[in-house]
């Protein structure tokens, strides 16, 4: 058995893993493209997934708030018009489709709203499938959330994302 997993979700740090026997995790070290050029993670980036793991084992009121930030995100972009796809995850694309306006879309989002998202764009994704993508979070408050779903509404508009 092989189990692969991100450290950079739920855990909030950077990183992957592979959990395997020794034989094919050797294999892997030796083989696997990526892994060759990669940098082992850093004592810090351990302590905060240690930390993560503690806590989530401890309590279920993280995983409780991040739903529902996740749900209220969600559903209000889709109150608003966004097309946020078919995800089942917290993690919220934003379909814009057009390569040229989710690019201003991000600029705009940056520079105006001092909001920091990423587009994910071809090669990442097909052509014509180009989206945003938000990750609301446990320690997102409401407020936090309403000013995101309001600047990105009002950018929409003024590049006539929106109507």
């Amino acid at each position: 058995d092989i189990e692969m997993g991100t450290l950079s979700k739920a855990f909030g740090v950077i990183g992957g893993y592979i959990a395997s026997s020794k034989e094919v995790v050797e294999y892997l070290k030796q083989r696997a493209r990526p892994h060759l050029l990669s940098s082992a993670i850093n004592p810090p980036d351990v302590a905060a997934i240690i930390a993560a793991i503690d806590l989530l084992s401890s309590t279920d009121e993280p995983l409780k708030k991040l739903w529902n930030n996740a749900r209220f995100f969600q559903k209000s972009l889709v109150d608003r018009g966004f097309d946020i796809g078919n995800t089942k995850t917290p993690i919220t694309p934003v379909m814009i489709r057009d390569e040229k306006k989710t690019q201003e879309l991000v600029k705009t989002l940056f520079d105006d709203y001092y909001i920091f998202v990423q587009a994910v764009v071809y090669p990442w994704v097909p052509r014509g499938t180009a989206r945003i993508r938000f990750q609301p979070n446990a320690t997102h408050s409401l407020d936090d959330l309403k000013y995101v779903i309001d600047s990105l509404t009002e950018a929409a508009k003024k590049l006539k994302i929106l109507s």
